[in-house]
């Protein structure tokens, strides 16, 4: 009976470690980190012109604060370093960035109109 039980247990855990594997591959890094932000941070955020899977921070701010400075998906750049209307961040599309002599995608001043 003993054997039986641990063979089951042995199974159930066996089941349980494959279907949270399987979990953490259907989620991306990005959306494992930014869920955590969100959660946890304070003025975190993710672009409405984006998604949790599909943003990706490229710089944080190095102070106290847990926000973003830069981050990109595949559409479009982002900075909070600048404002547009009433969002807190400006986002910049990579079609326009392509086209701007010395873009830097971590100096929104070289973000060309």
């Amino acid at each position: 009976m003993i054997a039986k039980n641990r063979s089951l247990k042995t199974k159930v855990g066996i089941a349980l470690c494959f279907v949270l594997l399987s979990g953490c591959f259907l989620l991306n890094a990005n959306a494992v980190a930014n869920l955590w932000s969100v959660a946890t941070g304070r003025g975190y955020l993710i672009p409405e012109e984006s998604s949790m899977t599909r943003f990706r921070v490229t710089q944080m701010n190095r102070g106290s604060g847990e926000y973003w400075l830069y981050a990109e998906d595949e559409n479009n750049y982002y900075t909070m370093m600048e404002k547009s209307g009433t969002k807190p961040y400006l986002s910049f599309s990579k079609e326009k960035a392509a086209n701007c002599l010395h873009f830097d995608k971590f100096e929104v001043k070289t973000w060309c109109n």
